[in-house]
C-alpha cells in the first residue's frame, strides 16, 4: 500500500453506471431482435413461404430502430459534454474498438430504418405518398440489404463485449468470452422481445410463426450458459487477481443479482418453463409475455451484472 495515498477502497471503482448497463442492453436488443428476424425470414423464403405480414417481422421493424436510438440517447446525456458528441463522428482512431464501434452503428441506424419503412410500407405510403418511388428503389435491393444488416447487427451486438474486454486491468471484462456472451444474451432478448410485441399487437393466432422464433431458445440460453460457465472457469485458471474476481458470483449483492436475475429468471425460468408446462399453455398469451418478460429482464440483469461486478474487481 503506498503511504501517502493510502487504501484504494476509499475510491469508488465505478465509472460506468446504469447508464451504459442500459446501453449495452439496448443495443443488444436491437441486435438481437434483427438477427432473428432477418433469420426467419430466410428460413421461410427458403421454403417458398410467405414472409409478409408476420408478426415478428413487424415487431423486430418496431424494436430495431426504436432500441437502438433509446440506446445511443442514453450514450450522448451520459457524455460530459453532450452537445459535442457529433466529434466522434469527424474523428476516428482506427486502432479503437469504440472508433469501429461508431462506424457499425453509423451504418447500422438508417438501415434499420429503412428496413422498418419496407416492413410497414403499406401504411407509410397511405401517410407519405411522396415515398413511393425511394421504397420501390430500396425494395429492388432488400435481400442485399438484409444482408448488410444482418452482418452489421452481428457486430452491434459483439463489439460491446470487445469494448469492455480492452479493459486489461478488469479480469471479468478482460476476456475473450465477454463478445461471445453478448452476443448470445443479444440473441436471447432479441428473440424474447419479437415474441412479447408480436403477442401483444401483431399476433392473431398461436402459429404466427411464435413458435419458430420459441424453438431458438433452448440453444441460446444453453450458448449463455456456456459463456458464463467458461468466463468464470477462465477466471479460475488465470492468477490470484482474477481468481479473487470470482467473488462476484458468491458474495455481495452482485452475486444476488447474477444468481436471481442471470441464471435464475434469465436461464432458468424460461427453460423450465418450456420443458415442463402444459402444451396447452404454450402458446397462450400469459404464457409468452411471462417467458419473454423473464428472459429480458435476465439479460438486463447481465448487463448490469457486468459493468458493476466488472468494475468493481481490479486487478
Amino acid at each position: 500500500m503506498n503511504n501517502v495515498w493510502g487504501s484504494m477502497e476509499q475510491y469508488d471503482p465505478v465509472v460506468w453506471n446504469w447508464i451504459i448497463a442500459v446501453y449495452l442492453f439496448m443495443a443488444g436488443l436491437s441486435a438481437g431482435s434483427m438477427l432473428v428476424a432477418i433469420g426467419l425470414r430466410w428460413y421461410k423464403q427458403s421454403r417458398g413461404l410467405p414472409v409478409d405480414g408476420l408478426p415478428v417481422i413487424k415487431a423486430s421493424a418496431i424494436i430495431g430502430p426504436a432500441a437502438i436510438c433509446a440506446g445511443m440517447a442514453l450514450l450522448v446525456l451520459d457524455l460530459t459534454k453532450p452537445f459535442e458528441f457529433y466529434l466522434i463522428l469527424l474523428n476516428y482512431n482506427l486502432t479503437s474498438v469504440m472508433a469501429w464501434g461508431v462506424l457499425v452503428l453509423l451504418v447500422y441506424i438508417p438501415l434499420v430504418f429503412i428496413y422498418a419503412a419496407l416492413v410497414f410500407e403499406k401504411p407509410l405510403l397511405s401517410v407519405m405518398p411522396s415515398l413511393k418511388g425511394l421504397l420501390g428503389f430500396c425494395r429492388s435491393m432488400e435481400n442485399g440489404l438484409n444482408k448488410l444488416i444482418f452482418a452489421l447487427a452481428i457486430g452491434v451486438g459483439v463489439y460491446t463485449g470487445f469494448l469492455l474486454s480492452a479493459m486489461i486491468s478488469y479480469p471479468i471484462l478482460n476476456t475473450a468470452v465477454l463478445p461471445a456472451l453478448f452476443l448470445a444474451s443479444a440473441l436471447s432478448v432479441g428473440s424474447a422481445g419479437n415474441i412479447l410485441v408480436a403477442t401483444l399487437f401483431f399476433s392473431k393466432k398461436p402459429s404466427d410463426c411464435i413458435e419458430q422464433v420459441h424453438r431458438i431458445e433452448y440453444p441460446v440460453a444453453f450458448n449463455e450458459a456456456l459463456c458464463l460457465v467458461l468466463l468464470f472457469v477462465g477466471l479460475n485458471f488465470s492468477g490470484p487477481a482474477a481468481q479473487a474476481a470470482t467473488a462476484a458470483i458468491s458474495h455481495g449483492v452482485w452475486a444476488q443479482v447474477f444468481w436471481i436475475g442471470v441464471v435464475g429468471l434469465g436461464l432458468a425460468v424460461p427453460v423450465v418453463a418450456n420443458t415442463f408446462a402444459p402444451k396447452s399453455w404454450k402458446h397462450t398469451k400469459p404464457f409468452l409475455i411471462t417467458v419473454s418478460c423473464c428472459t429480458i429482464m435476465g439479460v438486463l440483469a447481465l448487463r448490469h451484472f457486468v459493468v458493476y461486478a466488472g468494475q468493481t474487481y481490479i486487478s
